[in-house]
């Protein structure tokens, strides 16, 4: 029994991941280095999100049955805090994420910049339906849009709704609304409709792509994280 967990906790993260599938989890790495107990993770990434460099850690139980569950925990002064636990199986998703990370390319022509995540869980079975979510997203705006300042983002909770994990984020003032969603394969749909009673703002939604809709001025876009 000593034998074997000298094994299990000298054995190299890298090989582990690539046993364990990790990259079909959608989490790469350009460096993996250390072993199941204490690795790291160099400019590490979940789909396209940018992790940066993460300490990270194995669960040996569900490694010894051919999952994935990987803690991991990012303390970087210019990125800021990340932490949280990737599941590779049974079922696939995250938990427990807190902290932000950039979001490079925005969401289509939605201009965002960062994301930040409070005690997030998003879960998907084998098709990739959310069986699981909770937590608050809030999305921060990198550009001013028609004038309007979002510097204080939209903000709102993720559950589940018709298979797949979507947010309801609106901005301070409510005028603001931004509906994400996205399943187990990193397919987005987002919808940001601006509510715009001045015809000067309305021209200059317009301008940059918005169109009239249902709840104001809607700019659509759909793509994989």
């Amino acid at each position: 029994m000593i034998a074997l967990i000298l094994v299990v906790a000298t054995f190299p993260m890298r090989l582990a991941l690539a046993m364990a599938g990790a990259e079909r989890s959608g989490l790469t790495a350009r460096e993996v280095t250390g072993s199941v107990w204490a690795g790291e993770l160099v400019e590490a990434r979940l789909g396209a999100l940018p992790l940066g460099n993460v300490q990270a850690s194995l669960s040996p139980l569900a490694l010894l049955g051919g999952n994935v569950e990987l803690g991991f925990v990012r303390s970087d002064a210019r990125l800021g805090e990340l932490a949280g636990r990737l599941h590779g199986s049974d079922p696939r998703g995250v938990s427990g994420l807190v902290g932000a990370t950039s979001l490079s390319g925005g969401l289509g022509v939605v201009p965002v910049d960062s994301l930040r995540f409070e005690g997030v869980e998003a879960r998907f079975d084998d098709r990739g339906r959310c069986i699981a979510a909770g937590g608050r997203i809030q999305l921060a705006v990198g550009t001013s849009i028609a004038g309007l300042d979002l510097a204080r983002g939209l903000s709102g909770p993720l559950r589940c709704v018709d298979g797949r994990a979507q947010a309801a984020l609106t901005s301070q003032s409510g005028m603001e609304r931004l509906s994400l969603s996205f399943d187990g394969s990193g397919a987005y749909r987002a919808r940001f409709a601006i509510a715009a009673d001045d015809p000067a703002l309305a021209a200059a939604l317009t301008a940059i792509g918005f169109r009239a809709g249902d709840g104001g001025f809607v700019l659509v876009a759909s793509g994989r994280f």
